[in-house]
């Protein structure tokens, strides 16, 4: 390992402030729309005149844009001034529906937490909480990062617990907890064509986003969203299976406990609660973890809104206060997400 010194010290932070850039090179590229037109001609690649062109923007900028995405590494140009993405990064930033797509991460880091960070520091000197969720647009811009995360439970949940995908493919009542714009259930419901789906939500954006979505799909009849928060629930041993997917970090850490024995009460005896979301380290040397690197990385996004993680410590014992027992864990996705089970 490298002695720390001022010179290694310097290039972290020149590396911290580069990524800065490259994250907003990347934001601006999805914008104009220089991603999509590269990966549409991924094989014989494009001039900066010819992408001018086609994408009507101003060629002189584009091409400081193009050397600048050069740099970073992320485009490649050939010996007649063509430019391509670079190997793999048609799937992660080209081609939005490729389940390794990360552009929609990119744009919330810069247009959602950027914008945030910007006005919410002096909330960490008061203590008071920003309201993300006010507009249409900020919750379309934070749904678009989840819309692969059914691919979670279909790949890697699934084939390891036989027990749930069996309970979903026989049928059963299937309800999900701050579910979004619906993704997750719709997904399911075109999966598990003999199960019914509820999904409920406290965003009404999210909610509409969804009843669009089951209405164009023509799923009416075994998908329902409401626009209720998991607190208010009223439902009682009516589901066989109860989730919530990267949401209870997201509940008020007040009203949490709350949720969490609606969810309870909303089960048949012996239903399944599934619980996907990010690991979060209980001591302090597991911050330098990267295990725990999306669920540290999200808990400083979303300090100001007032969301605070619980690590598995505190997971177990609020699941076992309100009643759940045999809490099962497993790692998903190399370690991004912990899957958990609990039942009634």
């Amino acid at each position: 390992m490298e002695d720390v010194s001022p010179k290694t010290q310097m290039a972290k932070i020149r590396n911290f402030e580069k990524g800065f850039m490259a994250t907003h090179l990347i934001n601006i590229g999805n914008k104009v729309g220089v991603f999509d037109k590269l990966n549409e001609k991924k094989e014989e690649g494009a001039t900066v005149a010819d992408l001018a062109t086609e994408l009507g923007v101003h060629e002189p900028y584009l091409k400081f844009w193009c050397q600048t995405a050069y740099h970073f590494e992320l485009l490649d140009c050939d010996d007649q001034g063509k430019f391509k993405l670079q190997p793999f990064l048609d799937e992660i930033l080209g081609d939005k529906t490729h389940f390794r797509n990360y552009m929609a991460n990119i744009t919330m880091d810069v247009d959602l937490f950027g914008v945030g960070f910007g006005e919410t520091h002096e909330f960490f000197k008061t203590g008071e909480k920003y309201e993300t969720f006010a507009e249409p647009e900020i919750s379309r811009i934070a749904y678009e990062t989840t819309k692969n995360i059914y691919l979670a439970f279909l790949f890697m949940i699934f084939p390891k617990n036989e027990y749930l995908k069996e309970l979903l493919d026989k049928g059963i009542k299937f309800l999900d907890i701050g579910c979004g714009d619906g993704n997750l259930i719709i997904q399911l419901a075109n999966a598990f064509v003999n199960s019914e789906f509820v999904g409920v939500n406290p965003d009404v954006h999210g909610v509409d986003m969804a009843k669009s979505t089951i209405s164009q799909l023509g799923l009416e009849g075994r998908v329902t969203v409401d626009s209720i928060g998991g607190e208010k629930l009223t439902y009682m041993d009516e589901f066989d299976m109860v989730s919530m997917v990267v949401t209870l970090h997201e509940i008020p850490p007040d009203i949490r406990e709350s949720v969490v024995e609606k969810a309870y009460q909303a089960l048949k005896s012996g239903g399944y609660l599934m619980i996907l979301d990010f690991p979060y380290p209980s001591s302090l040397e597991d911050f330098r973890n990267p295990m725990y690197e999306y669920g540290i990385m999200d808990q400083f996004y979303e300090t100001a809104i007032g969301t605070v993680h619980l690590n598995n410590n505190e997971q177990n014992e609020l699941i076992t206060k309100v009643g759940f027992k045999d809490i099962q864990r497993m790692p998903v996705g190399k370690g991004m997400f912990d899957f958990i089970t609990a039942t009634k």
